[in-house]
């Protein structure tokens, strides 16, 4: 019985030993990098003249009013023009199969 109380002293004193020596390193938390602060909006936007600007937010290009309708949204204007039209797909027409034209042919 003595032996058991041994073990269990030792590994409640290891488990403890573990815990102080894990904390006592410097957290995650305190070496984390700052969020870069977050550019002030100007309101006066609706107010100023339209002037179409091409932008590019996230890696897609979009028309905003203006320049500064574009910063406002965090994007950085690549063009001082609206941004051209995207392509568009033109839809495939439906293939016909084997017995689709061999009931054509019989008619």
């Amino acid at each position: 019985m003595k032996i058991k109380n041994l073990a269990t002293a030792a590994a409640i004193a290891v488990t403890a030993a573990a815990f102080v020596l894990g904390s006592a390193v410097s957290s995650e938390a305190a070496k984390a990098k700052k969020p870069a602060p977050v550019p002030q909006r100007s309101a006066s936007c609706a107010f100023s003249a339209p002037a179409p600007v091409c932008a590019t937010k996230g890696g897609l290009s979009h028309t905003y009013r203006n320049a500064c309708w574009a910063g406002n949204d965090g994007a950085v204007v690549t063009a001082q023009k609206a941004c051209p039209p995207a392509k568009t797909v033109k839809a495939a027409g439906k293939k016909k199969t084997t017995a689709a034209k061999s009931a054509k042919k019989k008619k």
